[in-house]
């Protein structure tokens, strides 16, 4: 398929043209490469951060309000109310 893309800087232009030509590839391959890479890294951040959410609590839902009120109580001592 043929696209047009508008408003490429031309210095970053230049660079992929260079990019190609040092990897003996056409500016389309080098081109979809760069979209699956940067596809698999926000696949792999995704993952990660699905990791991390689905670990246990730390904290059981009696001790994080037991928590909040000791934080209410300090910001009000020391007038960090905002």
């Amino acid at each position: 398929m043929n696209t047009l893309i508008k408003n490429i800087d031309e210095e970053n232009w230049h660079f992929l043209k260079v990019e190609a030509v040092k990897q003996n590839i056409t500016l389309g391959e080098l081109f979809n490469r760069l979209v699956e890479e940067h596809k698999n890294r926000d696949e792999d951040m995704n993952a990660s951060w699905q990791r991390i959410f689905s670990r246990p609590a730390l904290l059981t839902k009696e001790e994080a309000k037991r928590m909040h009120k000791a934080i209410e109580s300090f910001r009000r001592e020391f007038s960090f109310e905002g």
